[in-house]
Parts: structure tokens; sequence; C-alpha cells
């Protein structure tokens, strides 16, 4: 291999490159010494602190055998180990001194925590090590990559989060952390003149927030109160000695911390300070006489009501809305065509929240044409097709019967109220059909309270 820089001007000249090649090796010394530099590593290797044999460096992501985070930025192999190592692993120094430990320097290991030492976890976060470490060898101190690059603040003041200034413990002690109610077994923030102990990721918890469990609001407090708590979305006690969420308008509403802020619960946005948007109330039709309404799927005409029981025909017609019989319920009929609604689904409303979805859907009538499938839709929910009315959102797009589930649900094939359950697979008591998700179709409401 020959470098650009040792070329002459007159043995540039003469080498046999098109207009197009030549003009691309017009790029700078420092580009080009960068490149050839690169090209020699992965034929001679290179010797990196704290490894004993010489790695190769590939210009491509790799698996890191050193630490669990993601990086696209190249790395190195090690033939001998058989050993992938990010760029920045690679090249970490062999020691560091940490403001976390201060009283001695802590040692780059590239076998792991040794193995009269019982440690698996990193000292400040609690992730699990893979093949680096920096440990202290008299104090067992041990930390993840992460953590040795990246130290935490040992003292954060942010008043959304506690009003004093808050204090990193770096020591392995059992807490309950004031902020979520749950135990943490390691480096807490501390403010000694509150008595008061949170883990590092609550200190940035949300104060004001929107959930998919309850249609207002529901903001942050570190003490509920001594009740009997239970959470409106894992249903398991609350402890009122801690912090959760609770709503404001309904004093005995309350979800845990951690529940509050789930993905699938919240949608990710903090309302602290943000004028407080009702969910829009409006009818879905309007009284126009007696037992005549107008109702917003068809405005065009007018709709009557006739009491269930049958002998008018209408039984064996089919709502609108749900695409179910109106059979022997109540339902309003137009008066000028065959368009008919049962009473329930006439008084479906407009918007609602809904525990698939982290923000309000929308009930339409007319199916959005990119979903349509030979005039029919398929339900996100239940997988069944549909031409009837549907709940829409972002990516969601759910049948009325699904849409129209609300918590508590109550099934005549149980006695008792049944919850949303979380995320988990379960087995539905009805068909024993096992589902790795649960849908709020028939009978995947699991939770009995």
């Amino acid at each position: 291999m020959v470098r650009l820089d040792n070329l002459s001007d007159e043995d540039f000249v003469n080498l046999d490159l098109s207009d197009e090649d030549r003009a691309s090796l017009h790029q700078s010394d420092e580009d080009s010494k960068y490149f050839f530099q690169l090209c020699e590593d992965e034929v001679k290797g290179v010797k990196l602190p704290g490894h004993d044999h010489p790695m190769s460096f590939l210009a491509r992501a790799v698996y890191c055998s050193g630490c669990t985070e993601i990086n696209d930025s190249g790395g190195y192999h090690c033939s001998d180990c058989d050993m992938y190592l990010h760029k920045e692993c690679a090249e970490s120094p062999s020691e560091i001194n940490h403001p976390s430990h201060t009283r001695h320097p802590l040692t780059l290991l590239t076998r792991g925590a040794p193995d009269d030492s019982h440690i698996n976890s990193c000292r400040l976060c609690g992730g699990k090590f893979r093949r680096l470490i920096y440990h202290c060898t008299e104090c067992e101190f041990t930390l993840d990559p992460a953590c040795a690059r990246n130290p935490p603040p040992l003292i954060v003041y942010h008043p959304k989060g506690h009003e004093h200034l808050l204090t990193l413990m770096p020591r392995l002690i059992f807490f309950t952390c004031n902020a979520c109610g749950m135990v943490g077994d390691r480096s807490p923030y501390v403010c000694p003149q509150c008595d008061f102990m949170i883990h590092k990721d609550c200190i940035y918890l949300p104060r004001v927030i929107n959930i998919n469990r309850h249609h207002h609001r529901v903001s942050r407090t570190y003490f509920l109160g001594l009740r009997n708590w239970v959470c409106g979305v894992c249903r398991l006690k609350i402890d009122g000695k801690y912090g959760a969420y609770s709503c404001l308008k309904c004093p005995q509403y309350a979800v845990h911390s951690r529940c509050a802020t789930r993905e699938d619960v919240w949608d990710g946005e903090e309302l602290e300070y943000e004028p407080e948007e009702e969910m829009e109330d409006v009818e879905p039709f309007k009284v126009v006489g007696k037992n005549l309404i107008n109702h917003f799927t068809h405005e065009e005409h007018n709709l009557g009501f006739k009491e269930g029981g049958g002998g008018g025909g209408e039984e064996s017609m089919r709502c609108r809305a749900c695409v179910l019989p109106i059979d022997l319920d109540s339902f309003y009929s137009c008066v000028d065509c065959d368009f008919i609604l049962h009473e329930v689904c006439a008084n479906l409303p407009r918007k609602k929240r809904h525990v698939l979805h982290n923000s309000p859907l929308t009930l339409q009538k007319n199916i959005p044409h990119h979903k349509l499938y030979k005039g029919v839709f398929r339900c996100s929910a239940c997988k069944e097709f549909s031409s009837g009315f549907s709940y829409i959102g972002s990516g969601i797009q759910l049948d009325v019967r699904c849409g129209s589930i609300t918590e508590p649900f109550v099934h005549q094939g149980h006695p008792h109220p049944l919850f949303f359950t979380l995320p988990d697979p379960k087995t539905c008591r009805a068909c024993g059909i096992w589902q790795n998700k649960i849908v709020p179709a028939l009978f995947t409401f699991t939770v009995c309270i």
C-alpha cells in the first residue's frame, strides 16, 4: 500500500486515473492520512489500553462486548479473544479518577468483575456488567463504562422535583423512594433535612400529565395521605405515605408514579402551566322534537325513537354504527330512509380516551380511504372487519364495540367488574385461547378486583 503523502507531484501526475478519480483524491492531507491509517489498522492491528492483544479497527457498527450502549461509530475486534468493542470503549483509559469515588482511582478491567468480588452490577445505575468495568479492589466499588464516562451529578437542584438541594449517596443501601414508593437498593439522591430519598430518574418526573385511563389531568404529589388507595392503572394498592399521581377533581382517583408514566399510558407531554383543555363535550345529536333527534352522522334527515320489543320489522335490520342486528333493543330510525342506530350507539361520545391509545380518539362515520379494504376496515384491537363507525386516532382505528369499552367493564359472564390488564400474555377464561398481546375485545379485561 502506498500513501498519497509519499507520492511526489510527478508520481501523482503519472498515475493512471480518470479525471473523476483524480478529483476525488484531491482532499485534505488530514483526511487522506486518516483514511490510510484506518486501512493500515485493519491490517496490522493496534495496541489499546487495558488489552493484551492487538486489535483491528472496523469501520462499521459492532455489537460491543464491553458495554450495553448502542453505538454505530465503528469499533475494534480482537481475534485472539473474539471480542468486539466500540471505539469509545476500546480507547478507554486504563485508570480514572471518578467524582463518586474520590478515595482511590478506578482501574479498567476487561474480563468483568473479579470472581471473588461477587459484584455483577454497576454501583450507580444498577445495570448488569459485560466485559468492561472500572473497579476499586479495596472498596469493591465498580462502575460500568457508561457511568464511568458520564458521571451523575453529585448535587442536583431541581425545584420541580424537590425544593432543596439533593445529594448523591453512591452506596449500596435499601431505601423507599419518596416519589414512586418503590424500593431501591443503591445510590439514591437524599435531602437530610427532609428525610427525603429519591431515585435519580424520579427527580425529573413530570408534575401534571394526561393519562389514557382517566378523563381529567393527574398531578404528582409526594404524599397521598393514609387511605385505601388503589392504582387506576395496575389496580394494586398504593402506599399513601409516598408519592403518586392524583386527580384534583376526583378525590378518590390515584395512580402509581411508575404506572402513570408508562409509555402505553402517558403521551410524554408535561402540562404544567399549560391551560387545561376540557375534553370536547359535543353531544352526538340535537333534540329537534318529541322522540326526534338529528344525529351528527346523518344530518340530512331526522331520526325517530322507538322502544325495543319488536313488531315493526326493524329488528332484522343492522345498526349503521356497530353493524349488529337491532334485535329487541330500542333504536333510532330515519323518518325518510333506512338509516338506523341502536339507542346506545346513538349516544356514543364523539371523542373519548381509551386504554389502547395515549391521545383522545374521535368517532367517525366515514372510513378513511387508505384504511378501506373492499368497503370495510380492520379493527386494531379485535382484528375483525367492519363497515360501521369507528374511533380513530394516530395509528389506530377501533370499531365501536372495542372503542366503547371502558373501565370498569361489566360482563354477564363474571360477577365482578373487570379491568384492563398489563400487556402480559394471558389465557382467556371464555375461549381458553392464550394471547401474547391483550386487546380490549370481549373477555380480555381479565383483572378481577
